[in-house]
């Protein structure tokens, strides 16, 4: 266990990173539509946040399990490198190709950070400690997220986008450099054989699904042999990292984890967790700047209310998941999630600034209350040696939801726009306040309509989703966190 002044400083350490990706989730997407009028690639909105969801999803397993065979702090190191060396790019990308390339290293990066952080927090802390923490630092998570919209939104209306993906990288050096010099960890020695063609499968498999849905309601058409050829190779795939994983030595994602149930519903719920956050995030920025006509900053707005109950519902399930068992705040959470997404979907064009903001505080709320609980019933139903895994497998499952429910939806979104839109109108003008100044009013309302059509059927979907997550959550098995933590097996001396 971490002395007692140096655990206080890794906790400092883990705080700065996780005020890194806070920044990271929340300013970018406050960026975003500013990035993407800039660099003229409205068609490709979905790609931006999609490859970064691919990469940080897929290499997440593997971070996790390079951790527990070589220890957490080189691992974190590593990512956290790759991490800010993407996001110096990002900021200099060029044009709209190079920033979906750029994004794709960055979440190569964070599918080593996040997860790592997370499990160090659960190295460093005792059972009853790590319920409190980790409701702590889903707060800290939320409370950084306040200035993530309202900076991004500053910067981007100031300056410039580019900027955004500047000023996280101080924080991730200074995370760095105070883990390096405080973290104090068991030695990791053991044979180890990495399950890099696992990996390599399930990267393919969802960035053949990836493309397959963006390019198929863009470019080819449903209908088209390529689309459908790249989603039967999607399956296929899938199926065969499924096959790999029961016979590979160290498996990117040990199937057997999911004979526990605790387990196997977190995981089905973290897949719901992410795919209402990250569509959320991805596109309520863009509904406040096309329909609403707001600034960066002003769209930004929903995401700080968003951050504003997550940070009190997170550190309110940290103390109660002790007295009270995870099942009844999961199902609290989701629903909140269930309430908030239904709030959007039935508003219809009726939506306001004021209601995103209010839709979006339940929504925080109901996410704070789910995603603590999932997280740590994961880590507790695991012995130390599993943790690194289990940890990264609960992240896995939540950006892969998000990754798949943008790219889909933000089909949606792009269907729907190619409908409602008049002859020769560049949709990039709907996120771009000099185009639309150019444009007649009949324009801008056309502009305005399409982009409400299609970010309505979005917020629809997402109501949908939300309702299976609350499903999800009647599954969890009663009991306390005691009853679910893992019991190591002593073996009787001779």
């Amino acid at each position: 266990m971490q002395p007692g002044r140096e655990r206080k400083l890794v906790t400092a350490a883990l705080v700065a990173g996780l005020f890194l990706a806070a920044l990271e989730a929340t300013a970018v997407a406050t960026a975003m539509p500013t990035a993407v009028a800039d660099l003229g690639g409205m068609s490709r909105y979905s790609w931006a946040f999609s490859v970064y969801l691919l990469t940080s999803t897929t290499t997440v397993p593997l971070f996790g399990k390079l951790a527990d065979l070589h220890g957490r702090l080189r691992i974190y190191l590593i990512g956290m490198t790759i991490f800010l060396i993407g996001s110096a790019l990002c900021g200099a990308a060029q044009t709209f190709e190079q920033l979906i390339l750029f994004r794709a290293l960055q979440g190569i990066g964070a599918g080593g950070v996040m997860p790592v952080s997370i499990t160090i927090i659960g190295d460093i802390f005792t059972l009853e400690e790590r319920a409190r923490m980790q409701g702590l630092f889903s707060g800290v998570w939320g409370l950084a997220s306040l200035a993530g919209p309202a900076l991004g939104g500053f910067v981007t209306d100031a300056f410039s986008w580019r900027y955004v993906f500047y000023f996280a990288i101080p924080f991730g050096i200074l995370s760095s450099v105070m883990l390096a010099i405080f973290l104090r960890e068991r030695e990791v020695r053991r044979e180890h054989k990495l399950d890099l063609i696992g990996t390599a499968l399930l990267t393919v498999s969802i960035a053949l699904l990836l493309v397959a849905i963006l390019e198929g309601s863009e470019t080819w058409g449903w209908r088209s042999p390529w689309t459908l050829g790249l989603s039967l190779a999607a399956v296929v795939g899938f199926v065969t990292f499924l096959r790999q994983q029961r016979s590979a030595p160290e498996p990117t994602l040990p199937l057997d984890l999911f004979r526990n149930r605790v387990i196997a519903v977190s995981s089905a719920g973290s897949v719901i967790v992410g795919a209402v956050l990250f569509t959320l995030t991805a596109f309520i920025p863009m509904y406040g700047q096309g329909v609403l006509g707001g600034t960066a900053a002003q769209a930004g707005a929903p995401l700080i209310a968003m951050s504003l109950g997550w940070p009190l519902a997170s550190a309110t399930a940290g103390r109660l998941m002790m007295r009270i068992g995870y099942r009844p705040l999961v199902i609290t959470g989701g629903t909140c999630v269930a309430i908030g997404t239904a709030a959007l979907a039935i508003a219809g064009n009726a939506v306001s600034m004021t209601f995103l903001i209010v839709s979006m505080v339940v929504v925080g709320i109901g996410s704070g209350f789910i995603a603590t609980p999932y997280l740590v019933a994961v880590q507790n139903a695991v012995p130390w040696n599993r943790r690194g895994v289990a940890t990264s497998a609960g992240q896995f499952f939540r950006t892969v939801g998000g990754a798949i429910a943008v790219a889909a939806l933000g089909a949606i979104l792009n269907d729907r726009l190619h409908e409602r839109m008049g002859p020769g109108l560049d949709a990039n003008a709907a996120l771009d306040p000099d185009l639309r100044r150019g444009l007649s009013p009949d324009q801008v309302l056309s502009l305005s309509d399409g982009m409400e059509a299609g970010l309505h059927a979005v917020f629809v979907a997402c109501a949908i989703i939300a309702v299976v997550g609350l499903a999800i959550t009647l599954l969890f098995p009663r009991g306390s966190a005691v009853d679910h933590a893992h019991q190591e097996v002593v073996t009787p001396a001779l």
